[in-house]
């Protein structure tokens, strides 16, 4: 496995300007369509520079790969997919532990359930994780939730969320025993045999540390290329987008109908102030009624102080606001025509004058 920063030809601080121009070349250079003659080497050689650009050009995948690009360039090509199995054997430090040859699309070959496809490949890494997780949790008597598996190109997304959402958040119930430095029956006495001990479960906290970093940070790169997320995702922002629409058109309907209201308490008004003597009386209940009745809310109250606590509340100065705003549009849509119908009236009343 070479080094990203050498399959585009730059130097470890580059920046993403210089990333950028330099995988154009690299890209233009390889890619296959220009090179007929040599057309497998190419591939080759095309995905390996967009592989380099992709990881180099995300800030945290590039902080990762420069904090552990001295092991990933030691991964032995034994263990790219289908190279073989894993060993349990806790006097060294197992085989699947070596995870940083799958931090790189050279390990799948396209997106399918293929032997070499990518949901192959990482079915079959993580298949092995659990299997060595299930182990040691027997041998400890832990009890826990069952890894979850990583399934297929076509599982569904209950069976996706659920793989995401446990080795997103994955600790060990290994022993990490192989990560011991001290040779606790060759302590000359209690108090070295005691400093020994403690020097061993520190070394084993930080290789399980380290181990568990490593299985959340390849959990996360193959998320981000997982195209059963990036489906998922846009059908989230459809849905989005969908619901957004039906608020706005809910809203909207809303508006009209206040201003509906609106019209029809003035014509009512307007009645009001055309009746008889002989109908004050018996309308005098249904005005003061009229009186206790907030327009812009649709409201009555049942009495002139709780009318006015409403008229200071904040729902209430908005959605009177909203009512004069679509009011004042109203009114301004009308205004040329009733000044139209104006200069008609005076020209008519010219023409007959004269």
């Amino acid at each position: 496995m070479r080094c990203l920063y050498d399959v585009l030809n730059v130097t470890n601080d580059a920046d993403d300007t210089q990333l950028k121009k330099a995988y154009r070349q690299a890209a233009l250079q390889w890619h296959p369509d220009k090179n007929q003659e040599r057309q497998q080497e190419a591939e080759v050689r095309f995905k390996e520079i967009q592989n380099a650009y992709e990881i180099l050009s995300d800030k945290h995948e590039r902080a990762w790969y420069d904090s552990h690009r001295a092991q990933i360039l030691r991964a032995d090509g034994n263990y790219q997919a289908g190279g073989g199995g894993f060993s349990s054997d806790e006097a060294a430090p197992p085989e699947d532990l070596s995870l940083y040859q799958y931090f790189s699309s050279s390990c799948y070959n396209s997106y399918n359930d293929d032997p070499k496809g990518f949901y192959t490949v990482y079915r079959e890494v993580f298949e092995g994780l659990s299997k060595h997780e299930s182990e040691a949790a027997e041998r400890t008597g832990k009890k826990g939730p069952s890894p979850a598996s990583f399934g297929l190109s076509d599982s569904p997304w209950s069976e996706v969320s659920a793989f995401y959402r446990y080795w997103l958040q994955f600790v060990s119930d290994r022993e990490f025993g192989w990560a011991d430095v001290h040779n606790l029956a060759s302590a000359p006495n209690r108090k070295v045999r005691r400093l020994m001990e403690e020097d061993n479960k520190k070394r084993r906290r930080g290789a399980r540390r380290e181990f568990q970093e490593n299985v959340r940070s390849l959990v996360e790169f193959v998320r981000k290329r997982d195209r059963r997320v990036a489906a998922w995702q846009q059908q989230e922002e459809l849905n989005k987008q969908q619901r957004l629409a039906a608020e706005a058109q809910r809203k909207e309907e809303e508006r009209l109908q206040r201003i509906q209201r609106a019209r029809e308490y003035e014509d009512a008004a307007w009645v009001d102030a055309g009746a008889t003597d002989e109908d004050s009386h018996d309308e005098e209940l249904v005005l003061a009624q009229d009186e206790l009745y907030c327009v812009a809310c649709d409201k009555f109250f049942k009495s002139a102080n709780a009318l006015a606590n409403h008229e200071k509340s904040k729902k209430h100065l908005e959605r009177a606001e909203a009512l004069r705003d679509a009011m004042q549009e109203e009114e301004d849509a009308l205004s040329p025509i009733a000044e139209s119908d104006a200069e008609n009236e005076a020209l008519a009343d010219t023409t007959l004058w004269l």
